[in-house]
């Protein structure tokens, strides 16, 4: 408050604002005042929070100019620095218009960064309790500029309650958060930490079990066993039931085994369906467990033993010829594809020529390829795939013993898993077969060759085709949108029609176990149609998308025709049906 005669000093806000008031008494005249005002910049700035904005914000910054602030806040406390706004001249190198940020009081203190673009950088803490900053403009162009909040910030996980964490604090600009170790997660409370599934193991042996176990596990579940053994130890993971999500991909539920603690560490395998992995051992005295379910289907899941001990492998291989692997207390001698063990236990000796093939594609040879196949052999490919599809192959390559009637060296093909089924043809000489496709889940391959002429042999490549006539009996049996179902989403322009026929008198039972499909108002993308019939003449049943059915399907007649169309963008996780026979009743179709 000023008054008399005495020019007051030069004055400087300490924010944006400055308010002017003028009072006057009626029993006293005098000349009055006069006073310039102009926006400054920068300046020492000692309080625990406020803004900092660039010059005219939020109009336009003035050219030319420089702006100093430093930053001081209670002694025990970093600074905290937020950007709500920034728009700057850009420049790569931001030689033109820049802020400039220091961790420290002074030009010289340490840099944290040069900033310009429309880009708001990340939030800023300092390593004391100041902070320099500087603003410069050239000549000229001029933009919005910046606004930013400063604070006092406290590392609240270096308390010695660590912010009410129980296991571990992890400080964040302004706040904290709790983690936990693994094998816990956090409480209702967010501090708190209480056993969920995984855990750190120093036992010398014992067993892990997926979540739930024996019922099925739930889903979101992310488990990790982290096991340590003694030095120069080894352990070993032997799993007795495996049941999980999946194929050849495992992209939904999963378990992965490495040797190490941490989630990088070297990678043993990542598992998943129902085939139960080999016995793992470890190539240090630590392993990690990881288990990982989606949202959706949900199976039975695994139970494992691990077990450490002294590595009896690592001397001269056990004694063994081909591989040794480590058991509790002992070891074990395998051999490699197309050996098998000895009687003595360590020897391998060539073993037969059955193979069972249940990937949805791949690639089969003739044995010793691409050399000649060996005299006197008799080689069997059992091919299944997916419920639903049919099984396809196509030969790269093709050369056996030439004979008019094949007696000699020749490929046989069964529709079927044996050679029991229809035979689809005898083949041999150098011309390829015609690609051939089963007419269900099932193809069987038998090859032979005599005492004399060896040739190179054949290459194949065996993959799926959707559709086909299916038989609907008492007994349930599976139906799935695509080969790869629980490993890959459903493939883009796909169009598959599978006609479902059940015995006289009869009708055909469809009942949805998984539905996820792209959704759209009228299922216009992708989508299954069901229709009472053999073929899509036949009444429309409905046309599904999203969520699928909401209830069973019933055929009025003895057949009911599946349609499944996706289009070339969205793919999504596909449908899993059961269908069975049922008599004929006076449930009502589902129409859409």
């Amino acid at each position: 408050r000023f008054c008399g005669d005495n020019v007051p000093e030069p004055l400087t806000s300490t924010a944006s604002r400055l308010w002017v008031e003028f009072r006057s008494s009626s029993n006293s005249l005098g000349k009055g005042f006069f006073a310039v005002y102009e926006a400054t910049c920068g300046g020492d700035i000692n309080k625990d929070a406020g803004q900092i904005q660039s010059p005219n914000y939020p109009d336009d910054y003035r050219p030319s100019k420089e702006c100093v602030w430093r930053i001081s806040v209670s002694e025990g406390f970093h600074v905290g620095l937020t950007f709500q706004a920034f728009e700057i001249e850009r420049h790569d190198s931001c030689a033109y218009d820049y802020l400039e940020i220091r961790d420290g009081p002074t030009e010289e203190s340490a840099l944290i960064g040069h900033f310009c673009g429309y880009e708001k950088p990340e939030d800023v803490k300092s390593s004391s309790n100041r902070l320099w900053m500087k603003f410069v403009s050239d000549g000229s162009i001029n933009k919005a500029g910046f606004a930013a909040n400063f604070f006092k910030e406290v590392d609240e996980c270096s308390w010695p309650d660590r912010g009410g964490c129980e296991h571990r604090c992890v400080n964040t600009l302004g706040s904290y958060r709790c983690t936990c170790d693994p094998g816990y997660e956090l409480a209702a409370d967010k501090k708190m930490c209480e056993v969920a599934c995984g855990g750190f193991i120093t036992k010398l042996n014992g067993t892990i079990t997926s979540p739930g176990w024996p019922k099925e596990y739930p889903t979101n579940k992310n488990c990790v066993w982290q096991v340590v053994a003694p030095v120069q130890y080894r352990i070993s993971l032997q799993f007795e039931v495996f049941e999980l999500e999946g194929n050849d991909v495992c992209k939904y539920d999963f378990v992965e085994v490495r040797s190490g603690l941490s989630p990088d560490a070297s990678l043993h395998g990542r598992f998943c369906g129902a085939e139960t992995p080999e016995v793992i051992t470890s190539q240090s005295n630590n392993m990690r467990v990881e288990f990982k379910s989606d949202n959706t289907v949900s199976k039975r899941g695994f139970r494992a033993r691990f077990f450490s001990d002294k590595d009896e492998c690592a001397e001269d291989n056990g004694g063994c010829q081909h591989e040794c692997v480590n058991t509790f207390g002992s070891y074990l001698c395998h051999c490699r594809n197309g050996y098998r063990l000895h009687d003595n236990g360590r020897d391998c000796k060539e073993a037969g020529c059955a193979h069972k093939i249940s990937s949805a594609e791949g690639t089969l040879v003739s044995p010793n390829w691409p050399d000649k196949y060996p005299s006197r052999r008799e080689c069997t490919w059992n091919i299944s795939s997916t419920a639903g599809h049919r099984v396809k192959l196509a030969f790269n390559e093709f050369e056996i013993e030439q004979h008019q009637e094949c007696a000699y060296d020749h490929l046989e093909m069964y529709d079927g898993p044996d050679s029991l089924a229809p035979i689809l043809g005898r083949f041999c000489g150098s011309k390829k077969p015609d690609p051939m496709v089963a007419s269900g889940s099932s193809l069987f391959l038998k090859f032979y060759s005599d005492a004399s002429v060896q040739r190179k042999g054949f290459q194949a490549v065996h993959s799926t085709e959707c559709g086909g006539r299916l038989k609907a009996e008492v007994q349930t049996k599976e139906l799935y949108s695509h080969a790869q179902f629980g490993d890959n989403n459903y493939p883009s322009q796909a169009r598959c029609d599978w006609v479902i026929v059940a015995e006289d008198g009869y009708g055909v039972e469809l009942i949805f176990r998984t539905f996820e499909v792209e959704e759209e108002a009228e299922c216009g993308y992708d989508y299954m149609e069901a229709f009472d019939g053999y073929d899509s003449s036949a009444p429309r049943l409905g046309r599904f998308c999203g969520s699928g059915p909401l209830e069973e399907i019933y055929s009025a007649g003895d057949s009911l025709m599946i349609r499944f169309h996706t289009d070339d963008t969205i793919n999504k996780k596909g449908f899993h049906a059961r269908y069975t026979s049922t008599k004929f009743q006076d449930a009502l179709h589902m129409r859409k």
